[in-house]
């Protein structure tokens, strides 16, 4: 075969190699985006959790601010 024919598909060749890696890596990027945007699996209920949130809420001992540090005690 006739070397500048040699040339020009070798350069076709490569030009197309370019194409397919550039193309596999849109792909590449769009499916690792998607997996970004896909919310996680909630262990819990949405519901069972804002409950569970309130009841330790409601538990908590509460400081007074100027008790500097001391816990407030439920005695006179």
């Amino acid at each position: 075969m006739h070397p500048d024919i040699l040339r020009q598909l070798a350069a076709d060749h490569i030009r197309d190699l370019i194409a397919q890696a550039g193309e596999a890596r849109q792909a590449h990027k769009a499916r690792h985006a998607q997996r970004r945007r896909l919310p996680a699996h909630p262990r819990r209920s949405t519901r069972l959790y804002s409950q569970q949130r309130e009841s330790h809420r409601g538990s908590r001992t509460l400081v007074t601010p100027g008790a500097a540090g001391q816990v407030e005690s439920g005695r006179p």
